[in-house]
Formats: structure tokens, sequence, C-alpha cells
């Protein structure tokens, strides 16, 4: 059996619909929310977590700061002054705690789509910082939102692969 689900280009497509039809849409309604937001990160991390051992995982992080600094973001998230100028209180705690709050299929396509941009070995027990990376950056512009792709293919032989749960179909 082909290991792969998707062509390299074919998986290139999804992952930019993804990002169009399923993030894009929370980053605008918290810009238009928050209006001292500036930016969002879309992390992703591989690891195993009760579920599927190759789920691929996600972290939406928001920031005042023209590209989040994930650092600062995953150090203390309690209390992070680098991201956030904004004293705590209702429209900080709203804008943080939203940040997992839209579909992703962690079990399911994420991995053929976005597998490829995670570290090696990750597992649960390992801090954010240390098992996820970051894929695009969201900024606020004059007309709407920017898009840059910053992630990096560390293991591009899972571009497009097979979730383990399909290889054995």
């Amino acid at each position: 059996m082909n290991h792969l689900k998707y062509s390299p280009a074919k998986a290139a497509a999804l992952r930019e619909h993804l990002l169009k039809a399923q993030v894009e849409p929370v980053v605008l309604d918290h810009f238009q929310r928050h209006p001292h937001l500036r930016s969002a990160a879309l992390l992703v991390a591989q690891y195993w977590n009760d579920e599927a051992d190759d789920a691929v995982h996600h972290r939406l992080l928001f920031s005042e700061l023209e590209t989040p600094d994930t650092d600062a973001a995953f150090r203390d998230q309690e209390n992070d002054g680098v991201n956030f100028a904004t004293p705590p209180g209702e429209e900080r705690w709203e804008a943080e705690a939203q940040r997992y709050v839209f579909s992703w299929p962690d079990n399911r396509e994420a991995i053929p789509l976005f597998a490829a941009f995670t570290r090696e070995d990750c597992h649960q027990d390992m801090t954010p910082l240390e098992s996820f990376t970051p894929y695009a950056i969201f900024r606020r512009t004059g007309t709407g939102l920017a898009i840059e792709v910053v992630g990096q293919m560390l293991r591009p032989w899972l571009d497009g692969v097979r979730p383990s749960w399909e290889q054995d179909v």
C-alpha cells in the first residue's frame, strides 16, 4: 500500500485551504473583537495524546506585537507581558482563552498536511516550547489580514503521509 495519502502539491493546496477556511476566520474574528491584537501564530506539534500516536496538534497564539513571541507566550502563559501590554483583565483573558477555539482535525487531515512541519520524537509531557513549531503568522493589515507561512519542512518524508489508522485499511 502507498504510504502517501496526498502528493506534495495536493498537500500544499489543502494546507492553504485549511488556513483560509478554518484558521483565518477565527483570527479575523479575534482581531475585530480585540483591536489591540496585531498578530497571531499558528503552531503545530505531533505527539501521542490518548487517541492517536501520530496526531498533529495546534496552538493559536495572539499578540499585540507585529510577530508573536512564542518563547514569551509559553514561558509564562498567565502573565505574558511581552505579547500583551494590555493589563490582565476580561478583554485580555477572552483573547487568550480563545487560542484553541476552532475545528482542527488532529487525528485526520492534520497528519498528512502538517506532520512534515513538526519536530521528531515529541510527546505529551514536553512543554509547548519544546514540542510546537510555528507554521503561519497572521498579521492585521489596513485592509484585513496578511498570512505568512513560516513553517519549515523538518520531515519531508511525512508530507502527505497517510495517518497510521488508514495504513492498515
